[in-house]
């Protein structure tokens, strides 16, 4: 099985990053990229991942998005990239599963991937 994962940061650098360190696990695979709140909705709408990452802080608000995408395809679950803390809260209230803290080691960001995608199924 395949896990699909999107992943939407306005940072191509850091995004790259995410991209190569997801692909980099085997049960994975970055089925779309965006860099904006639109994005993450179109890309929920039409491709329909099992999990999508959502920068917090880039054009048209992760928070936002993830509240829509919650609201149109809640099965997508979605996880909150930050770089501060203190989002917990928000995010969660927006539908996200989790926030990852952009200081986090490759593994750290596959383990709670694994954890989001196998909880409640």
């Amino acid at each position: 099985m395949v896990i699909r994962v999107a992943v939407v940061d306005d940072h191509p650098l850091f995004r790259d990053g995410v991209v190569a360190t997801v692909n980099g696990a085997p049960e994975f695979e970055v089925i779309a990229q965006g860099e904006s709140g639109s994005d993450a909705v179109r890309i929920a709408r039409h491709q329909c991942p099992d999990i999508m990452l959502l920068d917090v802080n880039m054009p048209e608000s992760g928070i936002d998005a993830a509240r829509e995408i919650s609201a149109i395809t809640p099965s997508v679950k979605t996880v909150m990239l930050t770089g501060c803390e203190g989002i917990e809260a928000a995010a969660r209230a927006a539908g996200a599963r989790t926030f990852i803290t952009k200081g986090v080691s490759g593994t750290e960001l596959v383990t709670t991937l694994r954890a989001v995608f196998l909880e409640a199924r």
